[in-house]
């Protein structure tokens, strides 16, 4: 698992009234919201745009297995990652390659745990 915080830029964008909704709604098709819609909902074309490609990112790692599940909590100011790796490396990898977190949109203090899944 990793635990994360969420730049005040990125906290302020998902709070846009429908962006939450939006991209909910695509992501159960698999795919991540138009830019068109984002830009309707008030979302800067910058953040957007790599919103976009962070998002595309994570269903990719979804399709292959590699993560499990990711959102915000509800404050949305932190968030978590779910994911199916074999080392805390390769889940750290996850996090650092995630456009979001290039781009300075997640905080760079971030904490892996090992979570032992009973069921």
């Amino acid at each position: 698992m990793i635990f994360l915080r969420l730049a005040p830029a990125f906290a302020a964008n998902l709070r846009r009234a429908g962006v939450m909704e939006a991209v909910a709604e695509a992501a159960r098709d698999g795919r991540p919201p138009a830019a068109e819609t984002l830009a309707q909902l008030g979302v800067p074309a910058a953040f957007a745009s790599v919103f976009i490609e962070r998002l595309n990112y994570l269903l990719k790692l979804r399709a292959a297995g590699v993560l499990r599940a990711a959102g915000p909590f509800a404050d949305l100011e932190q968030g978590l990652y779910l994911c199916n790796v074999r080392t805390e490396d390769e889940a750290r990898r996850v996090l650092e390659q995630d456009p979001l977190y290039r781009a300075g949109y997640i905080e760079r203090d971030f904490t892996v745990r090992r979570w032992l899944a009973a069921i």
